[in-house]
């Protein structure tokens, strides 16, 4: 248990280690020591900043280290958060020792020329934007952007789409009773945006248009979740069951690799780390062991075995009648 803990946290510490360390040293460039010595206390800041960055690279990756490419790139992000986030006086210092501002954008540029050259390799050999990109910018905050931009264009666009359900597959749906509930919480939140911006406007305008661009964010989030959940059903082909949960989760599950269709499933079986549970807001109704693990990809790119698959559908007996005399 203690262990488990341990390895759940450990990527949380490794994060926030490097922000609180950064934090108290932009902190302490606000400090009447800073303000008398500010060439000094630019050159710890400095130092802090990518000193951080560069160790926490390292520590996320313990087995594989980081390649140069990545130190350089932690120590470019360092010059950048020590020019921006220093206070006046000590960044007018740090501007003021051309050398070191000389050091930091050659450090800049090189990481950018070298990442750019490689995100153009990368481009030409798979045709993949989002892989060409994560060459620059770390995968995650790739995968958050894509992400983010498919869930707004899905709530802004695609009024009135017909179900994505390519030929020669069945598609089962799984919108009906998830989407009443996502409703009532849009309802909410549209309701929470109106009277937020009432009241926090009286205090502070931007506050106001700030709480005001987050409910939007969340109402947009929640119209693209129920939109996602009806155009993206659970297919059937010849060979696959293809999960799909919006555009939450997708994977393709090859019907050799499904044992047996179990009778049902404890919320704490559910909620094991060898489950995907793709029932959101609801108990599963269809349960799919598997022969031998498959491999399944988060939205961010973490990974892990499952050996269950769970998910509601509406209807579960034409999905049934359909599987079974293909196991």
């Amino acid at each position: 248990m203690t262990a488990s803990l341990s390895a759940r946290l450990a990527p949380i510490a490794i994060l926030l280690a490097p922000l609180l360390a950064i934090l108290a040293a932009r902190l302490a460039t606000h400090s009447d020591l800073a303000a008398r010595h500010p060439r000094t206390a630019a050159l710890l800041f400095l130092w802090i900043a990518a000193d951080a960055l560069t160790l926490a690279a390292i520590a996320r990756a313990p087995k594989n280290r980081p390649g140069l490419r990545v130190l350089l790139g932690t120590i470019a992000a360092g010059c950048i958060v020590a020019t921006v986030a220093a206070a006046g006086p000590v960044r007018e210092a740090l501007l003021d020792m051309r050398a070191i501002v000389l050091a930091m954008a050659l450090t800049v540029i090189a990481y950018l020329g070298w990442s750019a050259a490689d995100a153009l390799r990368t481009y030409r050999r798979t045709g993949s934007a989002e892989l060409a990109a994560c060459q620059v910018l770390p995968a995650n905050l790739v995968r958050f952007a894509m992400f983010e931009s498919s869930m707004i264009r899905l709530a802004l666009f695609k009024w009135g789409a017909r179900p994505h359900v390519p030929e020669g597959a069945q598609g089962f749906a799984y919108h009906r009773v998830i989407n009443p509930m996502i409703a009532a919480f849009l309802v909410l939140q549209l309701i929470e945006i109106v009277v937020v911006d009432l009241l926090v406007s009286h205090w502070s305008r931007l506050a106001a248009l700030v709480l005001l661009a987050l409910g939007i964010w969340g109402a947009l989030f929640l119209i693209a979740l129920m939109k996602g959940f009806r155009l993206y059903p659970i297919l059937l082909d010849g060979d696959c069951v293809h999960v799909r949960a919006g555009l939450l989760i997708d994977l393709r599950v090859p019907i050799d690799a499904i044992e047996e269709l179990e009778a049902s499933i404890t919320k704490a079986e559910a909620d094991r780390a060898d489950v995907l549970n793709a029932a959101l807001y609801s108990h599963p109704n269809i349960i799919m062991r598997l022969r031998t693990p498959i491999r399944h990809a988060g939205l961010f790119g973490k990974s892990r075995e499952v050996r269950r698959i769970a998910f509601r559908l509406d209807q579960p007996a034409p999905f049934i009648e359909a599987l079974e005399p293909r196991l």
